[in-house]
């Protein structure tokens, strides 16, 4: 197995920075020396030439002289000063058809509020992201079933690679609509059919894939599991949440 860390007789950043830093040290050191050799003895042919040549070179000031020293150092300890590549997502990174968890995964890891507002608003149409905004933070939403599950309930499809959402048997975009079983005003009015309902809803968590399923049953027990994702972001980003 590979060593982790960085490869042998490869220096850290903050050496590197220290050579650097001694480096413009002598060379100011050297500039000083010269100027001071300059001003004790007369000025030669030497000299003259030189004034001459200074025209056409540019000395190398502070920042030239990083420069210099990082072109030669090799690319590992160059990595190292310039620290890691720390790319930021957007809605263009998203698979094509993005799942819930995926939007809101996106939302959660973005910085600033207003930059978390203007993801959402890019979905406000979509119907499955509403249904579980909805699920959420509506008070008007009231769910009929029972907090949690039963123990031993299986969550998620096991067959189903986790966040591979494609190759699970269901998406929650394509079952959302099933939320109408599980609320009261919907089709779980009738108290005779309290098992069906829980059957269709553990059933529905057995085969979405299984951040999905955790996410369905979250919304269901009336919680959001991205933090950052609050009801004032979502309602300011056009989502209905509040009774009128």
């Amino acid at each position: 197995m590979a060593k982790r860390g960085r490869p042998k007789g490869s220096l850290n950043k903050k050496t590197l920075e220290k050579l650097v830093q001694e480096k413009e040290q002598e060379v100011a050191l050297e500039k000083a020396d010269a100027v001071l050799t300059k001003q004790a003895s007369p000025p030669s042919a030497v000299d003259d030439a030189a004034d001459v040549m200074s025209k056409y070179k540019k000395p190398l000031g502070k920042a030239g002289i990083g420069k210099a020293m990082r072109e030669s150092i090799g690319k590992t300890q160059k990595k190292v000063l310039e620290g890691p590549d720390i790319k930021v997502r957007t809605v263009k990174d998203l698979p094509r058809n993005p799942s819930i968890v995926e939007i809101l995964g996106l939302v959660e890891e973005t910085k600033g509020k207003q930059s978390k507002i203007d993801i959402l608003k890019q979905f406000t149409s979509r119907n499955d992201v509403k249904y579980a905004l909805k699920a959420a933070f509506d008070d008007r939403v009231q769910f009929t079933l029972p907090e949690g599950i039963p123990e031993g309930t299986q969550i998620g499809d096991p067959d189903t690679p986790e966040g591979a959402m494609d190759m699970a048997p269901e998406r929650f975009i394509r079952v959302f609509k099933r939320m109408q079983y599980w609320v009261k005003g919907g089709l779980a009015n009738s108290t005779s059919k309290v098992a069906k309902q829980e059957e269709i809803f553990l059933n529905t968590l057995r085969s979405l894939e299984k951040s999905e399923a955790e996410f369905l049953l979250a919304i269901k027990d009336k919680t959001m599991p991205f933090k950052s994702v609050t009801k004032e972001i979502c309602e300011d980003a056009g989502f209905d949440l509040t009774p009128k």
